[in-house]
């Protein structure tokens, strides 16, 4: 009992998780476009503007689910690894890095979500109109939209995860989530019950329940994404191939592995060896671009 008050005993492992997750939950809240959204409602400032401005003003804040679910998702997936992780830089990185793609594919998915509801919603409401068709089309459409909701489940942690190509990320998360249908299940019910407690229960909640959720979301997706991944002993043969020193690569093997590598200014990576204090290691036989005088002396 006395170990756990400890600097590395549960209590203080399990709530600083509990904080990072409430923290995150609050952040996405803002960043993701739920907080300023019901701000502007609370205001009462849509009644007083065109319908197509309202719905364009949500439009455009809710587009930043992803990329905010995206930086959520990078940041606890680091946790999950048990990796070196500083919450709020992480999800800044992430944020800053994948800001561009994760729009894109935003805009792509949720107009065709939103598309595919308008459809259910127009066949449903005029189901005299459209006869017999009604049972063809409908669960068609009912279909459709219950795979792209399958799609955004898997979507951001691939992001947050992998480094591939717009096209690739929807076709994979597709792919992925049709394969591993059990945890896909499993997901669909822990969003569907953290959308029904956050808005039928009490809406503050938005402030806690997503951060749980995409932490147990990173950490089933976690197990798919290792289904996909070159293990570590692969990536070390085809080092030794190569004619690298297999010993000297390991541990920069393991580090991308677990993420912990380092960036340059651009914001890519660089595998690097690195000592106890975290400093790169610099050895003399090391290749060095440098310049150089006239006489091929080092400036």
């Amino acid at each position: 009992m006395a170990n756990f008050f400890d600097i590395e005993g549960p209590f203080v492992k399990y709530g600083t998780l509990l904080f990072d997750m409430v923290m995150l939950s609050a952040v996405w809240a803002v960043t993701g476009g739920m907080v300023p959204v019901m701000l502007l409602l609370s205001t009462g400032i849509f009644g007083k503007i065109p319908l197509i401005a309202t719905f364009l003003i949500i439009y455009v804040l809710v587009l930043h689910w992803c990329i905010a679910t995206c930086s959520v998702m990078y940041a606890l997936g680091k946790k999950q690894r048990g990796t070196d992780t500083y919450t709020l830089r992480d999800f800044g990185h992430a944020f800053k890095l994948n800001y561009k793609q994760c729009m894109i594919i935003s805009l792509i998915v949720t107009t065709v979500i939103l598309l595919v509801a308008y459809n259910i919603w127009l066949i449903a409401y005029n189901k005299q109109s459209f006869g017999f068709s009604t049972y063809i089309i409908l669960p068609l459409e009912l279909l459709l939209g219950l795979e792209f909701i399958f799609v955004i489940l898997y979507l951001p942690n691939l992001i947050a995860r992998f480094d591939m190509k717009t096209k690739d990320f929807i076709k994979y998360s597709f792919l992925m989530a049709n394969k591993h249908l059990l945890t896909t299940l499993i997901l669909v019910v822990l969003f569907g019950g953290t959308i029904y407690l956050c808005v039928f229960v009490n809406m503050g909640l938005v402030f806690v329940l997503p951060g749980l959720y995409m932490y147990i979301a990173a950490a089933l997706l976690e197990r798919v994404f290792k289904n996909y991944m070159p293990s570590e002993d692969e990536q070390l043969e085809t080092e030794e191939v190569e004619g690298f020193s297999l010993d000297a690569e390991r541990q920069a093997i393991i580090d991308q592995y677990l993420n912990q590598a380092k960036f340059d200014d651009q914001g890519e990576y660089k595998i690097v060896k690195v000592d106890e204090e975290g400093n790169e290691i610099v050895e003399k036989d090391d290749y060095r671009i440098v310049k150089v005088d006239d006489e091929g002396k080092e400036l």
